[in-house]
């Protein structure tokens, strides 16, 4: 026999999630209509899944921002997982940024990365599939830094067929915009509330983004297979690091 207290509280979460709060949570899972994504079950895998589960069951019950948000640090865990796995394989990648250029050896060195410097280190390792995919996930990036630092960034109708979002993508003088649009026959089947429509978006395309890191991975594991270890061998030729400035932590 439960005690009184949570027979109490329990009454309480079946009124606030009552047949009409899961009726619209099961209209917006049955619009997504979503693909399975073959993510594996690497190091750092279990972490992607669990905010995968984590973004979609929000989005489900109307909490539109933290949908967002989530989308976001997916985005990064993501990209993290996946430049791990090319880094076991393929030993020390060398990153460029703003006529630098170090050595990066393990996760630690992954984690020191911006969001925007492991974005460039995906498009320059081939895990970024055709330029559409890079720009899905920086507008990912800047709905999410929308969200966390001003406010929800919202679709508008553009003519008859498409909506349209302004973006802030860099608050630095001049202030720098983008505008993404949608067509507006993607969104039927939504209840047209505006944070929905913005939240559908970073989901929908968040998938897509992470669906072709995995595959990229896959594509580079097999290619990696067929070489000899040409970037270690790079790393070893250039003293571990020294012609770079030294290695990551050290002085680097």
């Amino acid at each position: 026999m439960r005690p009184e207290s949570i027979e109490k509280h329990l009454g309480t979460l079946r009124r606030r999630y009552g047949d009409k709060r899961l009726q619209d949570a099961a209209g917006r899972r049955a619009h997504l209509d979503y693909q399975r994504i073959s993510i594996g079950d690497s190091p750092g895998s279990g972490k992607v899944k669990f905010l995968l589960a984590q973004m979609h069951q929000n989005y489900y019950f109307g909490y539109y921002e933290t949908a967002c948000i989530l989308s976001g640090v997916l985005l990064e865990q993501g990209l993290i997982c996946c430049l791990e796995k090319v880094l076991d394989r393929r030993g020390p990648l060398l990153f460029r940024h703003g006529g630098s250029k170090r050595w990066l050896q393990n996760r630690g060195d992954l984690l020191d990365l911006e969001l925007v410097e492991m974005l460039e280190l995906a498009r320059t390792e081939g895990l970024m599939r055709g330029g559409k995919t890079l720009q899905l996930a920086h507008e990912i990036r800047w709905v999410r830094n929308m969200v966390v630092h001003d406010r929800m960034p919202v679709f508008t109708r553009r003519g008859e067929k498409q909506l349209e979002m302004k973006l802030i993508k860099s608050r630095k003088p001049p202030v720098k915009h983008a505008v993404v649009v949608m067509d507006l026959e993607e969104t039927e089947g939504l209840s047209g509330d505006k944070g929905e429509i913005t939240a559908y978006f970073c989901i929908s395309r968040i998938r897509k983004v992470l669906r072709n890191l995995f595959a990229s991975v896959m594509e580079t594991k097999e290619k990696t297979e067929h070489e000899s270890g040409g970037s270690l061998f790079q790393w070893q030729e250039q003293g571990q690091g020294a012609s770079t400035g030294g290695r990551p932590g050290q002085g680097g």
